[in-house]
């Protein structure tokens, strides 16, 4: 098993059409969000605008949850969906148009050729692959030995069988499998 323990001064912030977005995680290691060789990427956006278009993404799934504030997400043809700070995590198409009403920060995880999910939790359930949890507050984690992280620090595990860790409060967590 591997662990790191990742804090803004490893993040990436670069700007999209609606505001801004911070890279949290890449996979593989050296991958490229603006040349989409990527198979797995965490991110975290802000959304400026009272209504924007998200980035096409053809190939890529996607799951998006407000950490705060709230949007309402409408693609062709479909009900209007409207999200509120750690819902239970919307998934779709990036091929789909998406367009958004409302100012947020949102956290996302996009997939490119592997499977994968994310969830709000309380517990932590590690499954063999990546894993990775958000603090969305002050957070205890418990795996191995006890690890403090702070709001929006990203707590990684490369694992090879399942565990279960503790977590003291509200985090958002991804499972990839590799």
């Amino acid at each position: 098993m591997r662990i790191y323990h990742l804090t803004e001064k490893d993040y990436k912030v670069g700007k999209w059409s609606g505001g801004t977005t911070t890279e949290l995680f890449i996979w593989p290691k050296g991958a490229d969000y603006s040349t989409r060789n990527f198979s797995f990427r965490i991110s975290s956006a802000k959304i400026d605008l009272d209504e924007s278009d998200f980035t096409p993404l053809a190939g890529v799934v996607r799951f998006i949850t407000p950490l705060s504030g709230e949007f309402t997400l409408t693609h062709p043809g479909s009900s209007p969906i409207t999200l509120t700070p750690l819902s239970e995590p919307y998934r779709f198409s990036g091929d789909t148009p998406t367009h958004s009403k409302g100012k947020a920060t949102d956290f996302n995880l996009m997939l490119k050729g592997v499977d994968g999910k994310m969830a709000v939790c309380q517990e932590w359930k590690i499954s063999a692959g990546f894993n990775c949890l958000y603090a969305v507050e002050p957070t205890t984690v418990r795996l191995e030995k006890i690890h403090h992280l702070l709001q929006g620090e990203l707590f990684v595990v490369f694992a090879d069988e399942n565990q279960v860790a503790s977590v003291s409060a509200n985090a958002i967590t991804c499972h990839v499998k590799l």
